[in-house]
């Protein structure tokens, strides 16, 4: 049995898939070969002629047969091989390490205050009390660190986590691949017993079908649907607060910058010029 295969060089030009019923046009633009069909050999000549002028050289044509009885005996073989496949047929086990989250790859912006740089504070320890209320306000509170935690896990959940819970029949879904693998298993056997029957035995379209996907209700998609839903309250601030000192709001206040400048606030006695320090 022959059948055209299309390789990497292919750059979708249009030619062949234009003048061959082997060859149809995928979402890329570039041409594939159409699963359960194989050549003729009436019509050896006219593919090698498009063959010869594809401007890529990206079209061949191979043997894929895989039984050499015939009649009844080989359908039974191809059967039972294309069983062995089925059986052989395995789904890469996901790691942590393909689903993981690189802090490089996310950005937090410092929120901004109207308070920085104002000087309206009469001591250190004034200017450092505002300083407290309002990076708790900005940062440490509840209401702010949420969205801060929310929008890096959207953005995880939207590039990492989204190929595992598309369930539908594209090629964002981690699942597709497996998909179109026993597809083409199912349509090379269906080419193959048309050919050795010579045509004399009809097996329907849907032999070829298949599709197999976790559904929108599973439990395991639902929860990396909701993944960004849930891990805002998962614990992570908690966690993060467990750490010691170093997580501390008061740590984090007491490293921020304080300074003063001496603000004129009038004359005194006899016209003496009057400063005061006022902080920041």
């Amino acid at each position: 049995m022959k059948q055209i295969i299309v390789d990497k060089n292919c750059n979708g030009c249009g030619l062949c898939t234009i003048n061959s019923k082997y060859l149809r046009e995928n979402d890329e633009g570039n041409a594939e070969p159409i699963g359960g069909i194989s050549i003729p050999d009436n019509e050896l000549e006219m593919i090698n002629n498009l063959i010869v002028e594809c401007p890529q050289n990206a079209l061949k044509i191979i043997e894929t047969k895989t039984t050499n009885k015939h009649g009844r005996d080989g359908v039974l073989d191809i059967i039972n091989k294309l069983k062995n496949q089925c059986n052989k047929f395995s789904v890469k086990k996901i790691n942590n390490k393909d689903v993981r989250l690189n802090c490089k790859d996310y950005f937090i912006p410092i929120p901004r205050t109207t308070k920085q740089y104002k000087r309206e504070y009469t001591s250190k320890s004034s200017a450092k009390s505002a300083a407290k209320d309002e990076f708790r306000r900005l940062c440490y509170s509840e209401a702010a660190y949420r969205p801060m935690i929310k929008k890096v896990f959207v953005e995880y959940k939207v590039n990492v986590l989204k190929p595992y819970y598309i369930c539908s029949d594209t090629q964002e879904s981690e699942y597709f691949i497996y998909n179109q693998e026993i597809r083409k298993l199912l349509s090379d056997a269906y080419a193959e017993i048309y050919d050795i029957m010579d045509g004399k035995i009809k097996i329907p379209e849907s032999w070829k079908n298949f599709s197999v996907y976790f559904s929108d209700e599973d439990w395991d998609t639902y929860q990396l649907r909701s993944f960004d839903e849930r891990s805002t309250c998962s614990g992570v601030i908690t966690e993060f607060k467990s750490r010691g000192e170093y997580t501390s709001l008061n740590w984090y206040v007491n490293r921020l910058d304080y300074d003063y400048d001496e603000m004129y606030i009038g004359e005194g006695l006899f016209g003496k010029m009057k400063f005061k320090d006022m902080w920041y």
